[in-house]
């Protein structure tokens, strides 16, 4: 009788995270030159657990005008003159709390347009111990960690097509618990974790 394939997700450990630093050090990310649209960085935080990592995700408040109740990485728009990997950081300190010296950034991914006009450049960060989250109850209703071997499942993700202004586009859906991931978030997570999954 042939064996089983182990269908477990790989860990994302220590020694992984060693590999995708080098892995994101190693490339330049793609900056889109778009000075018409409205910049803005967020942070994709990788939160350390006793036997591995998880990342950091928010819930947008549903009271915000734009993309409200969506979950999201902590992020935001750049202030005039500031660094978009400040902001990135800034940003998370502001809407949970992540103090900007418990952060530790380690690489940049390719820029992102969306849909409502902004361009986005998503930036990776270790957080070197876990902290009591605080919220900014204007923008974020909760927060909530994913431990990454969730996200390397081999069901994950799901790829669906959603309807925008008349037209049909593929999506990435990924889901843990209750929550379900897609959007601009679902095309980063993808983006990121394909890099993880070259690290572990």
């Amino acid at each position: 009788m042939p064996p089983i394939p182990d269908s477990r997700p790989p860990r994302f450990d220590d020694p992984a995270l060693t590999r995708l630093r080098a892995i994101l050090g190693a490339r330049p990310a793609i900056e889109i030159d778009a000075p018409k649209l409205k910049r803005a960085a967020v942070l994709i935080p990788l939160i350390p657990q006793e036997d591995g990592w998880s990342l950091l995700f928010s819930r947008r408040s549903k009271n915000l005008a734009a993309h409200s109740g969506q979950i999201a990485f902590p992020g935001g728009g750049v202030e005039e003159g500031e660094p978009l990997e400040a902001a990135a950081v800034r940003e998370a300190h502001e809407e949970v709390g992540i103090a900007s010296e418990r952060v530790e950034l380690i690489g940049r991914l390719d820029d992102l347009i969306t849909n409502s006009g902004f361009l986005v450049a998503p930036f990776v960060g270790v957080v070197d111990q876990r902290i009591d989250y605080v919220l900014q109850a204007t923008e974020v209703d909760e927060v909530f960690e994913v431990p990454i071997e969730a996200l390397l499942r081999p069901d994950q993700p799901e790829v669906n097509y959603v309807a925008f202004r008349s037209k049909r586009y593929p999506a990435y859906f990924y889901r843990y618990e209750q929550h379900e991931i897609w959007g601009l978030t679902g095309r980063i997570l993808k983006h990121f974790l394909d890099f993880v999954w070259r690290a572990v």
